[in-house]
């Protein structure tokens, strides 16, 4: 009985032996693959790393792969001025970072690998971005506008009154597109260019009507009510006129008898001809006669004279329009387009010599070119801002290594040495980028000044035909 007993107990210690070996060797077994795995990782983490170029230049910036920690800095943040101040690093990425840089160093201390693994954390997410934004810069400046009469279908050629008053329809049929863009947007410019070009022999004018209330039947006596000179007559100043126009809203009604009615109570007291120019799309709606308005207008000066450009109209309304430039002596102009709009609104006026003198003002001036400069400049000196912080970044980062001793002093000049010049490298970008745009600022600036020079020089030939020596 005890040898049986004996025997059992030899078999249980075996049983148990045998499965606290076998749970050993699965426990090694799993620890062996885990650290196989970790090596692995952190080898193709250093391979996608020496991925990264390290020379500076447009393609290398906009294929540089963002900061594996920068996912919190905004494009805002990123390129906002620094002025005098030293940029401090994001509390996020600061207790992140120690962590990452011992693993880097522990893992390579080749220096370019380092720099590499520098960026891979802490380089800019936005140079894509703001290169991109650079490249596609174009100069603003305010197209001239160059009536020519040769393009006009018949008529006789008319020279710009003394005083010229313009009425801008701003009721909300203008909130309508034509071409894609809204039409209001469209007279606007017009009337602008009108202005500027009319400008240098008359006195001018701006009323407008229709900006008031609503197109809403109950808001129909405010909007039909409210007619507006927006610049008194006088001298043109392309500042203030251009700001009384950028100024109007598109809303309601179309008072254009009550218009018409406001131009002649202005022009009553004028020795000389008023010129009446209507912009509009629509007929008359708050009830008025403009037809016998413009009548009345023409009667009280024979030189008084309504003229009208009716914008994208339909049959109906055009009829009427065309019935209210002959009633005040004056003439119908259509324009089906932003384009022939640009060009009808004074298609059949020869400028005068005094226009011709004056012409060079319609090309852009020297404060205007460089106030374009300032514009082309902008996103090339958000990519200098932008450098300069991932600058500071990278050497704040060297000095958590060197005082960490996890790279040798002379590594940590070295590194240091290479940031600056990093920053220095994109500074060198920003002033090629700047050079470009400037010179696409010079380019379109002599291509509005040459058109303008070859305008004046066949608006003098059409004169010098016309036997005109003013």
């Amino acid at each position: 009985m005890k040898r049986h007993s004996f025997l059992l107990l030899l078999l249980i210690v075996f049983v148990l032996t045998a499965c606290s070996n076998e749970k050993e060797s699965a426990t090694t077994k799993s620890a062996g693959t885990q650290d196989i795995e970790q090596a692995d990782k952190q080898a193709n983490g250093l391979e996608e790393i020496k991925k990264i170029k390290l020379e500076v230049s447009e393609d290398t910036l906009m294929s540089l792969p963002p900061g594996t920690l920068m996912d919190v800095l905004s494009y805002e943040e990123d390129s906002k001025d620094l002025g005098n101040d030293i940029p401090k690093m994001d509390p996020a990425i600061k207790n992140q970072l120690p962590s990452q840089l011992e693993k880097l160093t522990k893992n390579t201390d080749d220096l370019d690998t380092i720099k590499k693994g520098l960026l891979a954390l802490l380089a800019s997410p936005h140079y894509k971005q703001v290169i991109e934004k650079s490249h596609a810069y174009q100069p603003k400046f305010e197209e001239p506008y160059l009536p020519d009469p040769t393009r006009s279908e018949g008529g006789e050629e008319v020279t710009a009154a003394k005083k010229a008053i313009i009425l801008l329809d701003a009721s909300s049929s203008m909130l309508l597109q034509s071409d894609g863009r809204v039409k209001m947007d469209i007279a606007k410019e017009a009337v602008k260019s009108f202005a500027q070009t009319i400008g240098q022999s008359s006195e001018v004018s701006l009323v407008v009507y229709g900006h008031k209330g609503s197109e809403k039947d109950e808001d129909m006596f405010e909007s039909c009510s409210a007619i507006e000179e927006l610049y008194p007559i006088g001298s043109y100043s392309k500042k203030e006129f251009n700001a009384a126009v950028d100024s109007i809203e598109s809303k309601g009604w179309t008072p254009l008898a009550g218009a018409i009615q406001k131009a002649a109570e202005m022009s009553s007291n004028y020795l000389e001809g008023t010129t009446i120019y209507i912009v509009s799309d629509g007929t008359e709606t708050c009830e008025g006669n403009p037809i016998q308005a413009s009548r009345d207008l023409a009667a009280k000066n024979s030189s008084n004279s309504v003229n009208i450009i009716g914008f994208d109209v339909d049959g109906g309304t055009e009829d009427q329009l065309k019935a209210v430039a002959e009633a005040g002596n004056g003439e119908y102009f259509k324009a089906d387009s932003p384009e022939e709009l640009k060009n009808t609104i004074q298609s059949e006026w020869l400028p005068s010599t005094l226009d011709l003198a004056w012409a060079f003002t319609m090309a852009p001036d020297g404060w205007e070119v460089a106030e374009e400069y300032k514009m082309g400049e902008q996103y090339p000196l958000q990519l200098w801002t932008i450098g300069s912080r991932e600058s500071h970044r990278l050497r704040d980062a060297i000095m958590i290594m060197g005082e960490n001793k996890w790279i040798t002093d002379e590594q940590q000049n070295e590194l240091r040495d290479w940031a600056m010049e990093r920053s220095e490298a994109i500074k060198e970008v920003y002033y090629v980028m700047y050079k470009e745009n400037r010179e696409k600022a010079d380019a379109k600036s002599k291509e509005i000044r040459q058109r303008v020079d070859e305008w004046v020089e066949k608006m003098k030939v059409l004169k010098q035909e016309r036997g005109d020596i003013w």
